[in-house]
């Protein structure tokens, strides 16, 4: 029996996503569904601006853009303010570009996110 790749990203805890060049969100899982307070279709082609205070989480747009523009992976702490409740979460959060198959291009970025909020 196969288990497709939706099944398997909404049954983890950690938040899950990709994003075009744009930064807009091109694919969710439920814990992001959750965390935002908001289902895919609210979701999908927005950008961070719409769910976090960005003024305040800028390192989100900081490490979006490394690995954009220089094709890096990056695995670091992420502060994060949710901007509904204004709310800090922390995350530890893995991000690693999206390449076109036929020419390696970057055409976006994924990776999950763990919060670890209680932790720090």
């Amino acid at each position: 029996m196969l288990i497709n790749t939706n099944t398997i990203l909404n049954s983890i805890d950690a938040a899950a996503c990709a994003k075009n060049l744009d930064g807009n969100y091109t694919c969710v899982n439920a814990t992001v569904e959750r965390i935002f307070s908001a289902n895919l279709a609210g979701i999908i082609g927005k950008d961070d601006s719409h769910f976090f205070d960005i003024e305040k989480s800028n390192v989100l747009r900081q490490n979006n853009a490394e690995v954009i523009t220089q094709g890096a992976s990056v695995a670091r702490e992420e502060r994060n303010i949710i901007k509904e409740s204004g709310e800090e979460r922390v995350y530890f959060t893995f991000k690693r570009p999206i390449r076109d198959d036929a020419s390696s291009t970057i055409v976006g970025l994924c990776g999950p996110s763990i919060e670890i909020t209680n932790r720090c």
